[in-house]
């Protein structure tokens, strides 16, 4: 990070999870604020407080990539997950060459029926709202571009977009800079990673299909 991109504060970006949503990133963000590695940046959490983030992703998008503004919008964070951050792994790993990276995945077809229960319900909120609020506005915006990052979304089968992003940041990170993570292993890989004490608290399990159904005050699954 050249002179031009010091933070003006004491928190710098330690951890960065590219992995895509629906792959565990809520409970990962839970797990790494237990472990000291908070405040996240996670997009649930900052919605509806930050609304306009969603039109400077936008401008990531357009500029091509660019690690000033990517680290102006981390300013105060000591961890980011989740998209749209997680569709930047290049811009990232320039802005935080020293970082420690987590892939988390699962298995591409859960991943698929996961996506078509909960993220595009959401967008279609988002997408038909009447009289839509702030950061639904803003969200509009990110999923006009959304449709050009994975145009493959939009079709009824969809599961490689997992395996190819996967691949694309597998190929992207030092292997000694990057944890391949299922959320279901646990504390045991990611205290390991890290360097850090396991904690003794179970290993948080947040934002499953029922519960962001729910949320959206979507029908239950049977």
């Amino acid at each position: 990070m050249g002179p031009s991109m010091q933070r003006s504060n004491q928190t710098s970006i330690r951890v960065i999870c590219l992995g895509l949503g629906r792959t565990g990133t809520v409970s990962l963000t839970e797990a790494l604020e237990i472990l000291g590695y908070g405040p996240c940046y996670h997009t649930i959490k900052w919605m509806e407080s930050r609304p306009s983030d969603w039109l400077k992703w936008v401008e990531q998008y357009e500029k091509g990539g660019d690690p000033e503004l990517i680290d102006n919008i981390l300013q105060g964070y000591s961890s980011v997950l989740d998209q749209p951050a997680a569709n930047f792994p290049e811009t990232l790993y320039r802005a935080y060459p020293d970082a420690k990276f987590i892939l988390t995945t699962r298995d591409p077809k859960k991943w698929e029926r996961s996506m078509k229960l909960t993220v595009n319900p959401l967008v279609e909120q988002v997408q038909t709202a009447v009289e839509p609020q702030e950061w639904q506005k803003s969200a509009r915006v990110w999923n006009e571009l959304r449709k050009k990052l994975q145009p493959e979304l939009l079709t009824d089968d969809f599961a490689d977009v997992l395996v190819r992003h996967n691949k694309r940041v597998e190929e992207l990170i030092p292997a000694s800079q990057l944890l391949v993570y299922k959320v279901e292993d646990g504390w045991e890989p990611l205290s390991e990673f890290l360097g850090v004490p396991i904690p003794d608290v179970p290993f948080p399990n947040v934002n499953n299909t029922d519960t962001f159904r729910a949320m959206l005050k979507l029908p239950a699954l049977l």
